[in-house]
């Protein structure tokens, strides 16, 4: 079956309800759970594509069940439902692990926009694997090695790092990784680009930030071979 599995983490019924509704109505296989514990269990037991996490849970919040789920080595992209008043929550839930926001109340068209820019897969590139230096991609498996290590990214920062090495050599700007990470239907936000880029340069090489990927004062990007 080749439906895409999606979970909600929602402890307010009505609104989960709602949710799952309308995306079983677009043609998504949806569960439902209310609470942190009964997440990070599902997301054990199952492969989902997709977990739309909330992030005012009792119990265990959201940041926590985000961190615990990337801290489990589970990829599945993430995103992360926050207040409107809550500014902070957002930059806090993308550096727990989450690949986006959506910030409540919302509309159907964007959630499912923002559903649809996560659920995208990478550029169809005919070379499985390309080596730079010390680092390994291989864009079939969507796996990296950095000096023999696996690094585990999220769904957001493979596809911020493989537009990087696919275009290497080539200074790539934020708007341009923006255009091609996220869905064309939302305009750019905040500083969402910086956080994940810092965050695939903790991960790959935390003592040297440009040892892959290198800033290009006032322009963007670069990946040099």
């Amino acid at each position: 079956n080749g439906r895409m599995k999606l979970l909600i983490v929602e402890d307010d019924t009505y609104l989960a309800g709602a949710m799952k509704s309308g995306l079983e109505e677009s043609g998504y296989a949806v569960d439902n759970v209310t609470s942190g514990p009964d997440a990070l269990d599902l997301a054990g037991l199952y492969a989902y594509d997709l977990i739309i996490l909330d992030i005012m849970l009792p119990g265990m919040d959201g940041f926590s069940v985000c961190r615990e789920l990337r801290n489990r080595h589970i990829v599945t992209p993430i995103l992360i439902l926050t207040a409107r008043y809550q500014e902070d929550d957002r930059v806090r839930g993308l550096d727990s692990g989450a690949d986006d926001y959506l910030v409540k109340p919302f509309g159907y068209p964007e959630l499912y926009a923002r559903i649809r820019a996560l659920l995208r897969r990478g550029n169809n590139i005919v070379s499985t694997e390309i080596r730079i230096g010390e680092l390994i991609m291989d864009t079939v498996r969507r796996s990296i090695t950095y000096g023999g290590k696996d690094i585990d990214l999220t769904g957001r920062e493979y596809a911020i790092l493989e537009y990087l090495v696919v275009n290497r050599n080539c200074v790539v700007t934020r708007d341009m990784i923006e255009q091609h990470v996220w869905d064309s239907e939302y305009g750019a936000f905040s500083n969402v680009v910086e956080v994940l880029i810092s965050r695939i340069r903790r991960k790959l090489c935390p003592d040297n930030r440009e040892a892959v990927i290198r800033t290009v004062k006032g322009l963007g990007y670069v990946v040099k071979e």
